[in-house]
């Protein structure tokens, strides 16, 4: 099985979790148990994207294209959203516009490198209209000349009135 697909099959059963299956996924997690001493592109790329997401008029097609290839695209559970350096501006533009607060927890839960990919296991939440909100996400980015050609990630919403969640989701 190549390592793509299994670690597209991280997802669990339930919406509650990922599961994290394989040995590549294993030793990626170990090596990544203490903090890196240099962050990967994509944990780099998110920590730039939660302030530009805080900031008006940050999210411009020249700062994205700091991070990813004029071509590069979204996909989230099977759909690509986004294709190009102006999808990535007006879709987060409208997300910034709406009022909703999103953030990705960095440093991720687990990520490791692959070749041209960057694999990553981490947490989403986010703030709309008074409510909060927590995902898990696992999949990955691949890379073309050092930059993000493309992101594909499955995401599954944490039940907030389930009990306990992942403590890095907001609960207020």
């Amino acid at each position: 099985m190549a390592l793509s697909s299994r670690f597209l099959a991280l997802c669990s059963a339930t919406s509650l979790a990922f599961v994290p299956l394989g040995a590549a996924w294993a030793q990626g997690v170990a090596a990544r148990e203490a903090p890196a001493a240099h962050e990967d592109q994509l944990a780099t790329m998110f920590r730039w994207w939660n302030e530009a997401m805080k900031t008006p008029g940050a999210l411009t097609q020249a700062n994205f294209a700091r991070f990813f290839t004029p071509d590069a695209t979204l996909t989230l559970n099977g759909v690509e959203v986004i294709q190009g350096l102006d999808d990535w501006v007006s879709h987060f533009t409208k997300i910034q516009a709406s009022g909703a607060r999103v953030e990705i927890v960095v440093p991720f839960k687990a990520s490791f490198r692959e070749g041209d990919r960057l694999y990553t296991y981490h947490v989403i939440r986010s703030r709309r209209d008074g409510a909060v909100s927590c995902m898990l996400a696992a999949g990955h980015a691949t890379l073309r000349e050092g930059k993000i050609a493309a992101i594909v990630l499955l995401r599954a919403p944490l039940d907030m009135t389930a009990g306990p969640v992942d403590p890095a989701c907001w609960t207020h």
